[in-house]
């Protein structure tokens, strides 16, 4: 079992420096491991920020205040000891990214399609607000001066009643957008980042493979059903 996880770290080392920007070497790690399974060891929050797991020489660690953070603000999506399906494999300046079952749930503002949700800002005035003002500020007719006032009160007015609606728009939004991801957000899966620090070449694979399975060891290929 321990030796088909050899691909992970051999790629890593070999591959990692140099395959930014390659689109076949990417391609490469991406045959080797997508589609594949994977035992996972500790709990994976559902978050797409993912868990970084640092490679040095041949210990592996991780930033735990970070960590407990995650699965404090997401939950847990893939609980330690389950199964899951790498479904998706890139290099980036970051590290080998390695989604598991979808790779977890994009960020706390997420909406459907990557629109984010944003706060409304307060409403601008109108040209006529700021036209009435403009005069009231030269008027000295006392009537003609209570009059844009009263015009003044009313187009302040509308704003404020308009930022109400807007505010309400979007928490009830907000409210809808936190419900429905708290009811999918632990189907959305997790990631990890394997960060290679090690410069070190007399490192043997079984050293990296023995570090690495500590927390996500890669199964045997599943044989194509006949």
């Amino acid at each position: 079992m321990r030796r088909s996880f050899c691909v992970i770290p051999l790629i890593v080392a070999a591959c990692y420096t140099v395959v930014i920007g390659q689109d076949d070497g990417e391609q490469r790690i991406r045959k080797s491991l997508e589609g594949r399974v994977v035992l996972v060891k500790m709990d994976l929050p559902a978050i797409d920020a993912g868990v970084d797991l640092i490679l040095n020489d041949t210990e592996v660690s991780y930033d735990a205040a970070n960590y407990d953070k995650l699965v404090k603000n997401y939950g847990v999506s893939i609980k330690k000891g389950s199964r899951a399906r790498i479904t998706s494999v890139r290099v980036s300046p970051r590290g080998l990214e390695i989604d598991l079952d979808g790779g977890g749930l994009p960020g706390p503002d997420w909406m459907v399609g990557n629109l984010k949700l944003k706060e409304p800002s307060p409403a601008a005035k109108s040209d006529h607000e700021i036209e009435i003002e403009r005069q009231s500020q030269s008027e000295t007719n006392p009537a003609m001066i209570n009059y844009l006032h009263g015009e003044i009160d009313y187009e302040r007015q509308r704003r404020l009643e308009q930022d109400e609606r807007n505010r309400d728009a979007y928490n009830r939004f907000d409210r809808l957008r936190k419900q429905y991801v708290e009811q999918n957000r632990k189907s959305w899966g997790s990631k990890v980042v394997i960060v290679v620090r090690s410069t070190k070449e007399s490192i043997t694979m079984r050293d990296m493979v023995k570090s690495l399975a500590k927390y996500v060891e890669l199964l045997p290929s599943e044989k194509p059903s006949k």
